[in-house]
């Protein structure tokens, strides 16, 4: 539910989240949520499951640094590098699979003998499954959300845009099957980049013309594991399509939605849509 709460405690007092239209939209899927960058929601879904247990996934992913054991963490209030972020969504891309970085893929002679190779090791860190329904979702930031600029490939991208406090960092990290890309802009002494420079404003184009020029061949479709399922849900409610409308969404097998939704609640989605914001 995306409405105003406050949590208490800490030095500056009681908090107060706000998304960044400072409006609220009431019943919000998750996915909803992540694609058009609603704020309480998230905090609201890191309360729900426990702060250890987005820092023990984070670490598992690859976040490195230190992070705070506040619900700030659910907004990004940690310090990340782009090779360590890339690193992170690198999971999604992999299957799950997490993969150390090198800086050195191999080293020729002159005359092309290679001297010395190096690939990189990787280990299962979370399921197939799960790095696909995380696709899936950031899949539609870009198609529905903050994350627009990217459909410019004409090609299926998986992507997240950010934007930090006062302006001060925008990124936009995002893939396709065959590439992970970060971007960040920002200056080196945190001083604001101005008034409306997002991570959709400020980085996302950088990240889509990079790619533009790297990728070639005909698109890729993000491939679909075993034991993931598509239905077309009502997306107020999450609950099944009656008539066939709606959105489609992947679940776990076992887990997708058992029930129909009561009638006319999609009619209700299009007249909340009315009045989206993009950061």
């Amino acid at each position: 539910m995306d409405e105003p709460v406050t949590y208490p405690g800490g030095e500056k007092g009681n908090w107060k989240p706000e998304n960044y239209d400072h409006k609220f939209y009431g019943p919000t899927t998750l996915t909803e949520a992540l694609t058009y960058s609603r704020n309480v929601v998230t905090v609201k879904l890191v309360d729900a499951i426990g702060i250890n247990n987005l820092l023990d996934f984070a670490r598992n992913v690859g976040i490195q640094g230190d992070m705070p054991r506040d619900l700030t963490v659910a907004l990004g209030s940690v310090s990340v590098s782009p090779i360590e972020l890339a690193s992170c969504y690198s999971v999604f891309a992999n299957g799950g699979m997490k993969a150390t970085p090198i800086a050195i893929k191999y080293i020729t002679d002159s005359q092309g003998r290679i001297l010395e190779s190096n690939e990189p090791e990787s280990e299962e860190v979370i399921s197939p499954q799960t790095a696909f329904l995380i696709t899936s979702m950031m899949e539609d930031v870009v198609k529905y959300g903050t994350g627009w600029k990217a459909r410019e490939l004409g090609r299926p991208v998986a992507a997240k845009t950010g934007t930090t406090n006062e302006y001060r960092d925008a990124w936009f990290v995002g893939y396709t099957p065959e590439l992970v890309t970060a971007v960040w802009v920002g200056f080196d002494d945190m001083r604001s980049l101005g008034p409306q420079e997002t991570g959709a404003k400020a980085a996302s184009p950088i990240w889509t013309l990079f790619m533009k020029n790297y990728l070639t061949g005909d698109p890729e479709d993000f491939p679909v594991p075993d034991d993931v399922v598509p239905e077309v849900i009502d997306p107020v409610t999450g609950l099944l399509s009656r008539d066939g409308t709606g959105i489609t969404a992947y679940f776990k097998t076992g887990t997708e939605p058992r029930d129909y939704a009561p009638s006319g609640s999609i009619h209700k989605l299009r007249e909340k849509d009315t009045d989206l914001n993009f950061d």
